[in-house]
């Protein structure tokens, strides 16, 4: 059992705090949030005084002995908390995106490099049984080697608060996911990206919740396109995809993994039986990593390749161009 410091408990901190309630592996020892309505809510959910509660970070890592620090926390604050951890001998556990921008994010990996303990980025999308049972069909090449792949993204979502105000909030904080599942399910990186973005007039968002996306992932030409405004029936969270072999199509329908050959015969992909899904198995992938003495598999060194397709996408954007990844960016 680790013992945890949870820091951000507003909104989506609230879900991750039940999460870690409900986790054997975990034990939560204190809680931070720069909000006292929120610590009052986290005390009411907890209900037992064997917690500590804190408005500052840093006083918490000072003062208490634990394992990891749980950040969820807008992505502007997460380089200098996670920095603030490794200093008190904490590992970092922090929700996507790792940061705000790519300097940050390339500043925070160059700087965990210097640390023995990990710092890794919740991609709790990957630990879902149709995504298992995706990867699983890629890499036994049950339709060939994949060639080309669609990625569609349709819900109609409203956040308020921070998120309203990002110029490019599809890109910005909820494509990171599907590109994160691309590199997890092809096995591959991007090299190149091409992006452009739009705002429906009907958008309730103040910056462009639209837009679509050409990669080229080392040889595999993806077309993704997502709109958090859609005025169409929604997709689910994973969205749906298709990828081409010679053999045949590996989808994803309705969180439903399936092969549909040439001749449109559709046969549903095995989903392999897992003890925690998502969320959970993610933060359980650093605790089993740290007792196993390995690298966890979501850690910072692997996630800066996903972040650098969005900082790509946000480029691309703004300078009307195609992206190489390969150069220096």
């Amino acid at each position: 059992m680790k013992k945890v410091i949870q820091v951000g408990i507003g909104g989506f901190g609230s879900t991750w705090l039940e999460i870690l309630k409900n986790d054997s592996q975990v034990n939560i020892i204190a809680i931070v949030d720069v909000a006292e309505e929120n610590l009052k809510k986290a005390k009411e959910m907890m209900g037992t005084t064997e917690i500590n509660y804190y408005s500052n970070h840093l006083e918490a890592f000072e003062q208490e002995e634990a394992d990891i620090a749980v950040v969820i926390t807008p992505p502007q604050t997460h380089k200098q908390i996670a920095i603030d951890a490794l200093e008190n001998n904490l590992h970092v556990f922090m929700e996507k995106p790792l940061a705000h921008t790519k300097a940050e994010a390339d500043s925070l990996n160059q700087l965990a490099q210097q640390y023995e303990n990990h710092v890794v980025v919740s991609q709790n999308y990957r630990y879902r049984p149709e995504i298992q049972a995706m990867k699983q069909a890629v890499e036994q090449q049950i339709v060939g080697p994949i060639e080309y792949a669609e990625w569609n993204f349709q819900r109609a979502s409203k956040f308020g608060g921070w998120r309203d105000n990002y110029q490019e909030i599809i890109i910005e904080d909820m494509s990171i996911h599907h590109f994160d599942l691309l590199r997890y399910v092809l096995g591959k990186n991007a090299d190149t990206v091409y992006a452009k973005s739009m705002r429906p007039s009907w958008s309730w968002f103040k910056g462009n919740p639209t837009a679509s996306v050409l990669i080229d992932m080392e040889g595999i030409l993806v077309n993704y396109f997502a709109s958090w405004v859609t005025s169409a029936p929604e997709t689910s969270w994973n969205g749906e995809c298709k990828l081409y072999g010679e053999k045949g199509v590996i989808a994803l329908t309705n969180d439903k993994a399936t092969i549909i050959k040439p001749n449109g015969e559709e046969q549903v992909l095995p989903v392999p039986e897992m003890e925690v899904v998502d969320r959970a198995y993610s933060i359980n992938e650093l605790i089993a990593a740290i007792e196993e003495n390995r690298v966890p598999d979501n850690v910072i060194s692997d996630n800066i390749y996903s972040f650098h397709i969005v900082s790509a996408c946000l480029e691309s954007i703004k300078l009307k161009k195609e992206i190489d990844l390969r150069e220096a960016f």
